[in-house]
């Protein structure tokens, strides 16, 4: 938990059936849009990033770290992303990022 209290999210690429969420590069793919939303694609990189959504593994499994400055910062990219999870039976969860 941060010192105010919040945490951040993470978006776990299992299914509520436990499958595990395809296409592999879903997280990649999400930090990509929520780059465009937030307008933080650089001109001739084609990876995309933002402090805001990181693909990471956690514990051998696939997920998206979403900040919660996001929801601050572009509610519209907070609200799509958790749309997207919720549209597509993934899991949501507080996450405090490991010091």
């Amino acid at each position: 938990m941060t010192d105010d209290g919040i945490h951040d999210y993470l978006i776990r690429g299992m299914t509520s059936q436990c499958k595990p969420f395809r296409p592999a590069d879903w997280a990649e793919r999400l930090t990509g849009v929520i780059t465009l939303f937030v307008g933080e694609r650089s001109t001739g990189i084609h990876i995309a990033s933002t402090r805001l959504a990181m693909p990471i593994f956690e514990q051998d499994l696939k997920c998206l770290h979403v900040a919660r400055e996001l929801r601050r910062v572009c509610p519209d990219a907070f609200d799509f992303v958790m749309r997207f999870a919720s549209d597509n039976d993934l899991t949501v969860e507080l996450y405090r990022i490991p010091r």
